[in-house]
């Protein structure tokens, strides 16, 4: 009897393993439920430290992706055909004073350039004035756009051939251009220097080209220089986007530059959008000026 008592018992056990096995279940999906959640609130708060810090485990990756699309887009730019002449030698310029000054002086030499038929080397930056910025031309402007947006009118080289430079004993002629001359000052007393010199460089370039009285082809030139193919780098474009996206944000906003008044206006040259009563108001103060 205690056999067969003992053979039904066991025979009972079987169905206490099913309560057993569903509670472990349930720890199970308990433990995978707890996790998900701890994981998804860790990623929530990592995306909003993102927000405020942008560091760049989150949003480098997508940052750079935009940028290598920007630079690949510029790749594939349309440029117009190369202009083909024979170069009289090679402009080397320093720009001098704020980011601004620096970016008009640029507009005139490259104007120069094209006037002489020059090769232009690309234009050095002030780092020893007032404001100490130890950037380069390519830390702030997209150099290829620059050279190749302006290859039907001037050529434009990254640096001098090596036996034009200083470790190879070359010295070029260094000088400054006289302010606010025109373009006989440079047809009758720069061009001829370059029979001598193969090199010529120009140690301050403000306001070294009149505004006055030039041809409209150079003022066109220079205007397509600052309007077209000064463009800042796809880092500091982007840069610019962003803060442009935040304000907007907010509604409708006024950007007001506030040293953007009538001298500047008038020293740009440009007269776009200005009635011809206008346009005169702004040469009268150039003349004013003594420009």
């Amino acid at each position: 009897m205690e056999g067969i008592r003992s053979e039904r018992s066991s025979e009972k056990l079987p169905p206490l393993q099913g309560p057993v096995i569903q509670r472990t279940r349930l720890q199970v999906w308990f433990i995978r439920v707890c996790s998900s959640i701890l994981i998804w609130t860790c990623l929530v708060q990592l995306v909003a430290v993102g927000e405020l810090w942008h560091p760049r485990l989150l949003t480098g990756y997508s940052g750079y992706t935009k940028m290598s699309a920007r630079r690949e887009g510029s790749l594939l730019t349309s440029y117009p055909p190369a202009r083909n002449y024979t170069s009289k030698g090679f402009l080397r310029v320093t720009c001098n004073g704020g980011l601004n000054q620096m970016r008009s002086e640029i507009c005139d030499m490259v104007t120069v350039a094209r006037l002489l038929n020059l090769t232009l080397v690309v234009p050095e930056l002030d780092k020893a004035s007032f404001w100490a910025d130890p950037s380069n031309f390519e830390d702030i402007f997209d150099v290829a756009h620059f050279i190749n947006s302006l290859r039907d009118e001037v050529r434009i080289v990254k640096r001098l051939p090596k036996k034009f430079s200083r470790q190879y004993g070359y010295q070029p002629l260094v000088m400054p251009p006289i302010s606010w001359s025109n373009e006989q000052y440079y047809l009758q007393q720069i061009l001829p220097l370059f029979d001598k010199h193969k090199v010529i460089h120009f140690n301050r370039t403000d306001s070294r080209l009149s505004n006055n009285g030039i041809p409209l082809e150079l003022q066109k030139l220079r205007c397509r220089v600052n309007f077209q193919a000064l463009k800042f780098t796809p880092e500091i474009e982007e840069l610019g986007n962003k803060l442009i996206r935040i304000i907007r944000q907010k509604g409708t906003y006024l950007a007001l530059h506030l040293r953007y008044e009538m001298d500047m206006l008038a020293f740009s040259g440009c007269t776009h959008g200005c009635t011809e009563k206008e346009a005169e108001e702004l040469r009268q103060m150039r003349l004013f000026n003594g420009s």
